[in-house]
């Protein structure tokens, strides 16, 4: 898996005739980030609720998935969610396969990497507008954390055919996609909530990968380092129609063009025949489009039960560039004709709230989901989907929220491997077919504060409308 990724990060800067011009950043996010090419919500009550949200959406975090939600906010709050998550990814019983039909294993490896990421903040207020409930929104969310350092040191055991083999891998990312939200929710009636987002993207990060093989005393190796930008702004619409014991949540994430910039350099021992140079490409990138519907029942004063679907359109991922070897790629595959699939999502929650005397509340959630990612394998054809299993709870008290979520996901496909350098220095395709399993644990952490509505008000009315 790291070398299918570090093949087609290279495979622009090498020459391939297939893939002349581009760097395939789509790839270097959705695989080598760990957490999933998925753009999410953040919000530990929902993490708890395995993501099903789109129709609840009644904290501050509903911004992230539904902004109509935000209109149910009776009184000014702050809110901060902070993540801490681990990843490892396992590549077992891998061979090599040579031209002449023999097969070589390779010794299996473990990547695994902990982080903790401030993932969003918040402040909201609630006004009244001709006797409705009109809130406004300030946020920050750290969409695609990008930060990891893996490190592999394989063996390729010694056959008649082959003497034995040493590769010695590392990959570091730093980084992030970061989003800044403005949100307005208007209560425009009893049963229908409106809501609309503006978001600017702001993402920042750099790669820097290298291998090297030592066979016979002989070492070949490919250093590569790449420095990424990009900027975009998109809007999100949602809609919830609401009733005493149910209600329907709509979102909308539009598509967007992105300003992206890359810069490469590529040192390779042996040399490439026809080196491509190093430098910085402007381009263009098609951020395509999210449609989700969510379902919420409340059986009782005590359960909710809610469900969330989600679709995206990955297969319109697309590179604009003046460049016609690179107008119209695909983000991921790198081809006109596109095999990335959509991505489809399904989430599902319950939760039990426990009254306690003091007046406190305390919640039990439970959540489920499986959520493809646009990561195929080209040689297998399998992709890569991501199931997950959450829990919850928290501790309501007056104005003092706060909520836990953990969530654990995991996966496992046949995929291919670039294992030596040789096969990118002379643009062959892979040789190895192994079993990559993913698994990965999350803990969100959400606290919200809020205050009384008439102050803030007064604030408001004086700083912009006087006395």
């Amino acid at each position: 898996m790291i070398r299918t990724r570090l093949f087609l990060l290279l495979a622009a800067s090498l020459g391939f005739p297939s893939l002349v011009g581009q760097t395939p950043v789509g790839i270097i996010i959705s695989e080598q980030s760990r957490t999933g090419f998925m753009v999410q919500g953040a919000g530990a009550r929902a993490t708890g609720l395995g993501g099903a949200f789109i129709a609840v959406a009644d904290d501050a975090t509903a911004v992230s998935f539904n902004p109509a939600g935000l209109a149910q906010l009776l009184k000014p709050e702050v809110s901060f969610v902070g993540r801490a998550s681990q990843h490892s990814m396992a590549y077992e019983d891998v061979a090599v396969t040579s031209t002449g039909g023999t097969q070589r294993l390779v010794s299996d490896s473990l990547l695994s990497t902990s982080r903790f990421d401030p993932l969003f903040i918040s402040g909201t207020v609630p006004l009244r507008v001709n006797g409705k409930n009109l809130v406004l929104q300030l946020s920050a969310q750290r969409l695609i954390a990008l930060g990891e350092s893996d490190t592999r040191d394989l063996m390729e055991a010694e056959t008649p055919e082959f003497p034995a083999n040493r590769l010695t891998q590392s990959i570091t990312q730093r980084g992030q996609i970061d989003l800044y939200s403005l949100a307005m929710a208007y209560e425009a009636s009893q049963r229908i909530l409106l809501g609309i987002t503006l978001n600017v993207w702001r993402g920042s990060w750099s790669l820097d990968s290298r291998s090297s093989k030592l066979q016979s005393g002989s070492t070949s190796y490919v250093n590569f380092y790449q420095d990424n930008h990009l900027e975009g702004s998109n809007f999100n619409l949602g809609l919830i129609w609401r009733w005493p014991t149910w209600s329907l949540g709509l979102i909308y994430r539009t598509g967007f063009h992105a300003d992206y910039t890359y810069s490469t350099h590529l040192d390779t021992f042996p040399a490439p025949a026809n080196p491509r140079p190093n430098g910085t490409v402007n381009t263009g990138l098609h951020w395509p489009a999210t449609l989700g519907l969510g379902w919420a029942y409340r059986p009782g004063d005590r359960w909710l039960l809610t469900c969330d679907v989600t679709h995206t359109a990955w297969s319109d991922a697309r590179y604009l560039s003046n460049r016609p070897a690179l107008n119209g790629l695909n983000f991921f595959d790198l081809d006109k004709g596109t095999s990335t699939p959509n991505a489809v999502n399904v989430r599902t929650g319950v939760e039990r709230l426990f009254l306690m005397d003091s007046g406190s509340v305390i919640p039990l959630r439970f959540g489920g989901a499986r959520e493809p990612q646009p990561v195929v394998d080209r040689l297998t054809g399998h992709q890569r989907i991501m199931n997950s299993l959450s829990l919850g709870t928290g501790f309501k008290r007056g104005p003092y929220t706060v909520d836990l979520g953990y969530r654990y996901a995991w996966s496992s496909r046949r995929t291919s491997q670039f294992l030596d350098v040789d096969q990118l220095l002379s643009r062959t395709g892979p040789t190895s077919i192994g079993t990559e399993r993913v698994k990965e644990h999350r803990l969100d952490v959400s606290f919200i504060v809020q205050f009384e509505r008439q102050p803030v008000e007064r604030m408001l009315r004086y700083l912009f409308v006087g006395d």
